[in-house]
């Protein structure tokens, strides 16, 4: 065990039945930090291009960081990382919980999991002995269902479990893996990957203890900071609300509701489903991840109706907007049941409620019939309905097998419907419109790291930036970058964000401390880090590791020959203005905006690749070198483009 770090990584070959363990560098810890600079390097130099996502060839990654398990506030989450089965690219997903801190409890700062197994398994850690274990009896099992079944053969509640539900099982495109029944890793399908290799849970147990370099002056930088935390306004209204508290300023003030598929920015009803509304009358109680100061975690009771009884974890805003309005629901009761729901069975709730709004919109339009349905009647709004085609999704039955693709995926086997699938690069939207949220955020989606959410970058100093008087200006040199309409700095806000949620990913620290609260600046993260690992180092240093991590994760995309033609954010937002609400008139400035991010990023306005001097000036010799063969193919990609585009109108 170093400071911070445990300086091992666990590898499981599934195929091979084989465990070993690897130290990991100073050097490279240093460089990478963890949890997500961990596995984006890993990922990119042993899955290459020519690697099927749900082939064995593909890894499963597991990576926490160097104040993971010790009490630096909220730093308990773990990010998982593979190709993706949704976009095709880079894929990876975040989650808190419990499950994380325990993986560093048992040793490892990484777990890379490769191959498959013949039957159905899962993996037992208990520190240092690791054993694959039969999991027949699990396979078919809901996630609360399996949890609680393992945890009773290995005789402890104590234990923490990574584990997907039948919708990985089923290798839907959108699986997503939890941990702690209700903490999901949910974007990319990454819980398809876990289900390709015949891998039901990771169970972990762990009880040896993190080491800091200096142990007092890191208490008292965490005491500082939970101080600040606690102080915090956007902390507080966490605490009180939740990420339910977006709903009233997202409907009303702001005008970015996804009504029906985005088709509106407004619905007169949205307050009932309110954050107050949420607190008054379903809040079952609070609950907050490893090391938490802030408690945003929901517990969910429904008291009234059908679904009277249902207990569930959440739902987070993304989640209860997913598969409420997008799909034309505004009832409490029936958001909170569709929420446990997608939870037991495994789903990404963003990807399931954009596969049924794709459905559902292209109903509407008459793209789709009965004869396209097996006899469905995709009305918006109809929870009977709902309820059977999440199931119908998760196991693949029926129309869900076709949804189960996500709905890109779906437009394509459909051929029909390409515009109401509201993705970039394959990877369905989160609930989040930039006509109405922000041109930052706008920018984000069009060039998303796994494809378009607004976790690319969560640039909320154009959302909540106003609450931190002059801290807008400091960062960004004027204060008129708040104004989420305008396009003043935007470039340059969401590169920040963008390397500040990288460096927070890797730490690993919850992105509510600096994101979307901002209690937590870059200085606060280097006296975090140097108080517990030794090193020295300024907060522009850790800027530029979070930049390094992001021109990696951009660097996997271009050599699967992806880049500006593909950095486009659904049509809905850039070519047809908001029709309601206090945004109305307004479209997302793509053409303009991007090239300007280009600039910024140090990327090729006409390829979108990082240009090779930006790369070595990141110590990323070896990316520049990768790419240059990509870059003459993309650039003659192009060209075929163009002409394509020309010989079409001259016919």
């Amino acid at each position: 065990m170093v400071d911070g770090w445990t300086g091992r990584r666990l590898r499981v070959d599934l195929s091979k039945g084989s465990v070993k363990v690897e130290e990991i560098e100073k050097s490279y810890r240093e460089k990478w930090l963890g949890g997500r600079g961990f596995n984006s390097e890993l990922l990119y130099r042993e899955v290459g291009p020519d690697v099927d996502p749900i082939s064995p060839e593909n890894k499963l990654i597991f990576g926490v960081g160097p104040l993971t398990g010790t009490f630096a506030p909220s730093s308990g989450r773990t990010t998982v990382t593979a190709r993706s089965p949704l976009g095709g690219g880079f894929g990876d997903a975040n989650m808190g919980g419990h499950w994380g801190p325990e993986l560093k409890f048992a040793g490892y700062d990484q777990l890379v999991i490769e191959g498959k197994a013949t039957r159905p398994v899962y993996l037992w850690i208990d520190d240092e002995a690791v054993e694959i274990r039969d999991a027949g009896h699990l396979w078919g099992k809901t996630v609360p269902e399996a949890d609680a079944i393992i945890k009773e053969e290995l005789g402890s509640k104590e234990i923490h479990i990574a584990l997907i539900g039948p919708a990985g099982e089923n290798l839907v495109r959108y699986a997503c893996i939890l941990n702690d029944v209700y903490r999901a890793a949910a974007r990319a399908g990454i819980g398809a990957v876990m289900g390709s290799k015949n891998l039901k849970a990771v169970a972990v147990r762990g009880t040896r203890s993190v080491t800091v370099s200096r142990p007092e002056e890191f208490y008292q930088v965490c005491a500082d900071i939970r101080e600040k935390l606690k102080r915090d306004l956007m902390v507080q209204m966490l605490y009180d609300q939740g990420t339910w508290l977006l709903t009233m300023p997202a409907n009303y003030e702001q005008g970015w509701f996804c009504w029906h598929n985005f088709q509106k920015g407004f619905h007169p009803d949205a307050d009932k489903l309110s954050g107050e509304n949420h607190r008054d009358n379903f809040l079952s109680h609070r609950e907050g991840c490893f090391a938490c100061s802030i408690s945003c975690g929901r517990f969910s009771k429904i008291k009234e109706g059908k679904y009277a009884g249902e207990i569930t974890g959440g739902p987070e805003y993304e989640t209860l907007t997913a598969i409420g309005p997008r799909i034309g629901l505004l009832d409490m009761d029936k958001v909170v049941h569709n929420s446990k729901l997608v939870n037991e069975l495994g789903l990404d709730s963003c990807s399931c409620g954009g596969a049924i709004a794709w459905a559902m919109e292209c109903w509407e339009k008459g793209l789709l019939t009965r004869e396209d349905t097996n006899g469905l009647i995709l009305d918006w709004g109809d929870q009977t309905l709902i309820d059977r085609l999440i199931r119908m999704i998760a196991f693949r039955e029926g129309f869900g097998d076709i949804l189960a693709e996500g709905s890109s995926r779906a437009a394509e086997l459909m051929n029909r419907g390409k515009d109401f699938s509201i993705s970039v690069k394959g990877h369905d939207m989160s609930q989040d419109d930039p006509r109405g949220l922000g041109f930052a955020f706008g920018i984000g989606f069009a060039t998303g790291r796994r494809g378009g959410d607004h976790l690319q970058g969560l640039p909320c100093l154009e959302l909540t930036g106003s609450f931190y008087p002059g801290l807008v200006e400091k960062i960004l040199g004027t204060g008129e970058a708040e104004d989420r309409l305008s396009p003043i700095k935007k470039p340059e806000m969401e590169k920040y964000s963008e390397d500040l949620k990288a460096v927070g990913d890797s730490l690993t620290q919850c992105t509510f401390t600096h994101n979307w609260s901002f209690a937590v600046q870059p200085e606060d993260m280097v006296r975090l880090l140097s108080a517990a690992t030794g090193m020295n180092i300024s907060a522009d240093d850790l800027l530029r590791i979070g930049g390094r991590i992001v021109h990696l994760e951009r660097a996997y995309w271009n050599r699967l020959l992806v880049g500006r033609m593909e950095d486009c954010c659904p049509k809905r937002f850039t070519q047809e203005p908001m029709p309601d609400g206090p945004n109305k008139g307004t479209v997302f400035p793509e053409e303009e905006l991007i090239p300007l991010y280009y600039d910024v990023r140090g990327w090729d306005r006409k390829t979108g690749f990082p240009l090779p001097e930006v790369l070595m000036e990141y110590g990323l010799e070896d990316v520049a070198s990768d790419l240059e063969p990509c870059r003459e193919e993309y650039n003659r990609k192009i060209r075929m483009e163009v002409q394509m585009a020309e010989e079409l109108q001259n016919n």
